[in-house]
């Protein structure tokens, strides 16, 4: 699994924009938002892969991609650069 680094700190509104720009960029739907005091965890469904942004409060915000969808998470790293 690939961990793409977003941000080293957990800001909410940075992490909504975030999730706006890897829906719009990718396509998808949200199959699942958990949101806690202090994290975040979003599941994005992308054809058939899933990415998970997530963000947690020591730990700020990253993109979770399966190894197997590299050309996503180019796309994804293109997106954060």
């Amino acid at each position: 699994m690939a961990i793409i680094e977003i941000s080293e700190h957990a800001d909410w509104k940075l992490f909504e924009r975030v999730a706006q720009r890897l829906e719009r960029v990718l396509g998808g739907y949200w199959k699942t938002k958990i949101d806690g005091l202090d994290l975040r965890y979003w599941d994005l469904m992308v054809g058939e892969q899933t990415l998970t942004l997530h963000l947690e409060h020591y730990l700020g915000i990253s993109v979770c991609v399966p190894d197997n969808a590299d050309e996503i998470a180019r796309q994804v790293r293109a997106l954060v650069e």
